[in-house]
């Protein structure tokens, strides 16, 4: 499960509506033909039709660099938008050591107001190869309460997905089918939860929970649009689902 696009699209237009008035321009000095602002520059950034990702991150790393670099005082929630930005950009191009130095230094600035801050991190950590960082911070937010939207809101699915994928990396196997078990309250008909927890089950040697676990899986996937569909389909054939695939059959 990639960050929520809600999520996504608030920090673009975030970032968007605070480059225009981040610095005073003098369009007089604009006409006579100075060079626009680098912030400017950023708007000309293209984003997936999804919104969760740039078209071309390595051009979005360095066009945010270069309007980080020449706006260094501006306000704390522009920066931070920025640099939010940029590690959505770097988790692209698989450079998650920057993309975790970015949220941090984003949360440096302004603390997380919500959940999806925390996981957004979390799952640089777990991609970085240090799910025991993932998880801890995790399992801190849900002791905080922060939720999807704020402190005191639900958790939801997102929540307990990525502490569940962080333990399957720990092959923590008990803990991460309860976590995708906690999860299904809030989303029931979330696939990749399921077929997760499946692997769980499989590897626990309770191969008749994965064996239900992967059908409804497969089902799930089966009713998504045809686009998600064939993700889904071609996910299922790589690890470590293809091996799942053979084992538990339809």
């Amino acid at each position: 499960m990639k960050p929520h696009i809600s999520a996504t699209l608030a920090a673009l237009l975030l970032f968007l509506s605070a480059c225009a008035g981040a610095k005073n321009v003098d369009m007089a000095d604009r006409r006579a033909g100075t060079q626009p602002d680098p912030c400017e520059r950023t708007k000309h950034m293209q984003v997936t039709k999804d919104g969760d990702a740039f078209q071309d991150p390595g051009q979005a790393t360095r066009l945010l660099s270069e309007c980080l670099a020449a706006s260094p005082d501006t306000p704390a929630a522009y920066r931070a938008s920025t640099l939010i930005m940029r590690a959505i950009a770097y988790a692209q191009q698989k450079e998650y050591k920057q993309a975790i130095a970015d949220r941090e230094e984003a949360l440096r600035l302004i603390p997380a107001r919500t959940g999806w801050d925390v996981i957004g991190l979390a799952s640089n950590y777990r991609d970085d190869g240090q799910p025991e960082r993932a998880v801890e911070l995790l399992r801190k937010m849900l002791q905080d309460n922060l939720g999807l939207r704020g402190k005191g809101t639900t958790p939801g699915m997102p929540s307990y997905y990525h502490l569940g994928r962080a333990l399957i990396d720990l092959q923590q196997w008990q803990g991460a089918a309860e976590a995708f078990s906690e999860g299904m309250t809030y989303q029931p008909d979330f696939a990749w939860a399921y077929a997760y927890r499946g692997l769980a089950y499989d590897r626990m040697n309770q191969p008749e929970l994965a064996q239900a676990d992967i059908g409804k899986a497969r089902s799930l996937i089966e009713q998504l649009k045809p686009d998600n569909r064939e993700i889904g389909r071609q996910s299922f054939q790589k690890p470590p689902f293809a091996e799942l695939m053979k084992k538990y059959p339809d």
